[in-house]
């Protein structure tokens, strides 16, 4: 075997590399591996201390925020409580105007339930005029007197103020020093002050500051609990760890109970002999930030012998000085334990290596030889594989008689392969095609299935999103709807983009399929024109106009990025298919909305229609029959309007029809109902007014009319007067429509009177 030169090779290589790399190892990775390790457990101790430092920081921080947040709570429980008394008062005062009560009694009633407010750390209510006279107290020495000169401990007026800024502002939060309920000690104060003008009196309740501050304080024992146990769980290294100590030197959170809630000033520094404490606190304010001193350890206790690190930070937030400490041998024994535990595996490797290559060398070898044999014999027609080598050993010779066999079945196979290749994608396509169609037949009909299923023109966007997102999944593109009287395009639906795009507007010629009223497809960024809409294409797209029965209802937007010609015009062909059941949809949903439209309002006007207020009036009846309100009916009729169509014609006359449809839908509330009951006369139903502000609002459309509706015929301006009658359910009828039949008496008892006049239903 020696004698065989391959082997030789093998053998002294292995020999030298073996040696090489044990050396190596040795003096040059050890060493490096050590230094490593060290810096990386120094680097962890700092980061500890790092991460701790920021976790005080944040505590605070949340502090803060909890102090804020705890603030904010207390005043929307005042306002909440003081409204809700205020509301109870506002119903006593109500009582009393309908003459239910005597103003003695609901002084007294008010008295009554504002002393049974009570809530909290024996918080209250009370009450004050405006001169600074208690109405209420339940303080027994300030109940029914007056103090208005009161101070509170610092010489701030109390009440006065108070009563000043909520007669101006309606509510208003005040700070001073009072005492609590049954307490001497004054505390600081917040309290909230709201006016009741009906009573001319002012309602106040307070919260004593120190119930935030104790709440702040019950939190933060809460977080220097949480951090505790993350300081009892941390470890640097093996034995080292983080503690916590304030300005005066009391440890504040130490791993060690028994260690926690002491005073460590008197520990020296043997090397220094001084206070160790005081050294972290210099090395804390300095640029160093750390400490090397001596110290002795759990398992050695008394003996100041050992090399021990403190990094310290200072957070005056809370005056409080953050130390990671660690010993040096601790730091160091990783790298060594590692770099021992490292030689001495490579060293094992390497003689597992070097045993291993040995046997290789030898298999291999012997294989070369066998296989040198073999391959002269598959020269004369053995057929096998082919290799490329070029030596001049055994793995030569092996190489250069494969090389012979494989050049004599090369046309042969790769004919044969390149007929197998050529068959079979040819199936391929065919199935692909086959497949594609199937799916595209099978998703036009699920989203023509979606879209009928849709019930308003919101349903429809959302439905597109679903379709577009299903048929071309990772494809970005948007539906545009055509608003604002076909001005403007709006983007209503987008997928596979951004969410932001929605709602965003451009102008309706933005884009080229609206121009052209057909398909727009851009294939080349570089020759064609893009959109306006789309600012800077990256891929090839394609727009289609949604158009039905000649109306156009938006854009369908896809960006494909595909640059085969026939694949493009396949996806050409689904979106358009894809943006006809769209429009198909939308003329049908504008078309029902449109019958709707037209069964209730009146087309000329474009008020309600009698059919609507017949509807209205029996709803409005029960819905005040149940809340014991009211109904107001104003009925009017335009004056001598037979005159004014005879003179001007009827178009004139339906013009100044429209003119005035247009006053009433404007003139009253969004809750009023304005109707047109035939020709020239009209109602408005008005929920939940009085008889005297129905009549004011009846007067004021009268003026309107007079002044604002008018046309101009043959240059001479035209306007209309109009006599109005105004009754009230159920303070006339107690039912509705006999309060329509009292209006319209009142309306013709108004044009007996001369027109042009509003006149009420039990004025005689």
């Amino acid at each position: 075997m020696f004698r065989n030169t391959l082997f030789t090779k093998l053998l002294f290589l292995l020999i030298i590399g073996s040696t090489l790399l044990i050396s190596g190892t040795y003096y040059l990775a050890i060493p490096l591996i050590d230094q490593r390790i060290y810096e990386i457990e120094e680097r962890a101790g700092k980061s500890a201390l790092d991460n701790f430092y920021v976790l005080l920081q944040q505590t605070k921080q949340d502090l803060a925020a909890f102090e804020t947040y705890s603030l904010n709570s207390h005043k929307e429980k005042l306002k909440d409580i003081v409204n809700i008394a205020s509301t109870c008062l506002d119903r006593i005062q109500t009582t009393h105007n309908q003459g239910n009560l005597t103003l003695e009694e609901a002084r007294a009633e008010a008295i009554t339930q504002i002393r049974s407010f009570k809530y909290s750390h024996n918080d209250y209510l009370y009450i004050s005029d405006y001169n600074g006279n208690l109405i209420y107290h339940p303080d027994p020495n300030l109940n029914e007197t007056n103090i208005s000169e009161l101070k509170d401990i610092n010489g701030k007026l109390i009440i006065l103020p108070m009563i000043t800024k909520a007669k101006v502002c309606a509510d208003v939060f005040y700070d001073y020093w009072w005492n609590r309920l049954g307490e001497k000690k004054p505390s600081h104060k917040l309290t909230y002050a709201k006016d009741l003008p009906r009573w001319e009196w002012v309602l106040f309740s307070g919260v004593h500051l120190d119930d935030i501050h104790n709440e702040v304080d019950v939190r933060k024992e809460k977080l220097i609990h949480l951090l505790r146990d993350h300081v009892r769980t941390s470890k640097i290294a093996t034995e080292g760890y983080l503690y916590v100590f304030d300005g005066n030197l009391n440890m504040v959170i130490h791993p060690n109970s028994n260690i926690e809630g002491t005073n460590f000033s008197a520990l020296k520094n043997p090397a220094s002999g001084e206070s160790v404490g005081k050294e972290l606190i210099e090395v804390a304010h300095s640029g160093n930030k750390s400490l090397k001193y001596k110290w002795d350890k759990p398992s050695d206790p008394g003996h100041y012998i050992y090399d021990k690190v403190s990094w310290v930070r200072y957070l005056p937030e809370y005056d409080y000085y953050i130390a990671s400490s660690v010993y040096l041998e601790d730091l160091q024994s990783s790298g060594k334990y590692l770099a021992n535990r490292l030689f001495q595996l490579s060293f094992v490797t390497i003689l597992l290596l070097t045993g291993c290559g040995l046997a290789l060398i030898y298999n291999v070898v012997k294989a070369v030889k066998t296989l040198a044999a073999a391959a002269n014999r598959i020269v004369s027609g053995d057929l096998s594989s082919k290799v490329i080598i070029d030596r001049h050993d055994e793995i030569g010779q092996l190489g250069h008689s494969f090389n012979q066999m494989v050049d004599n079945l090369k046309d042969q196979i790769n004919n044969l392969e390149e007929g197998v290749k050529e068959r079979t994608a040819s199936l391929s396509l065919m199935v692909d095609q086959l497949e594609q169609h199937n799916v595209e037949t099978s998703m036009l009909k699920e989203a023509n299935e979606m879209l009928q299923e849709c019930r308003n023109e919101k349903e429809v966007f959302q439905a597109v999103h679903l379709i577009m997102k299903k048929a071309f999944p990772g494809k970005h593109g948007s539906l545009f709807s055509l608003v604002y009287e076909g001005k403007r395009l709006e983007i209503v639906a987008d997928w596979n983009g951004s969410e932001c795009n929605i709602t965003r507007m451009y102008d309706h010629d933005a884009c080229f399929a609206m121009r052209r009223g057909s398909s727009y497809v851009l294939e080349n960024i570089e020759t064609q024109l893009p959109c306006p809409h789309v600012a800077s294409p990256a891929e090839a797209y394609i727009c289609t106009p949604i158009t039905a029965y000649g109306e156009t209802f938006g854009i369908l937007h896809l960006q494909h990025g595909v640059k085969d010609n026939e694949q493009s015009a396949k996806i050409l062909d689904l979106v358009e298919n894809i943006a006809e059941n769209i429009a198909n949809t939308m003329a049908n949903l504008r078309l029902r909305s449109r019958l709707q439209h037209q069964s209730i309002r009146d087309p000329l006007t474009g008020l309600f229609n009698r059919r609507y207020m017949d509807e209205a009036l029996r709803q409005e009846e029960s819905r005040a029959s149940r809340n014991d309100t009211n109904v107001a009916i104003i009925m009017m009729d335009v004056d001598h309007f037979k005159r004014f169509n005879d003179n001007y014609g009827h178009e004139a006359g339906d013009e100044i029809l429209q003119n005035l449809g247009k006053l009433l839908h404007n003139h009253f509330r969004e809750s009023d109902i304005t109707c047109r009951y035939g020709g020239e006369e009209f109602i408005v139903i008005l929920p939940d007014l009085s008889l005297e502000q129905s009549v004011e609002k009846a007067e004021l459309l009268r003026l309107a009319v007079q002044d604002e509706v008018y046309i101009y015929r043959f240059g001479e301006k035209i306007g209309i007067t109009i006599s109005l009658g105004v009754a009230l359910f159920p303070t006339h009828e107690p039912d509705v429509y006999s309060v329509l039949k009292r209006a319209d008496e009142a309306l013709y008892r108004a044009k007996e009177r001369g027109r042009n006049r509003v006149v009420c239903a039990n004025a005689e």
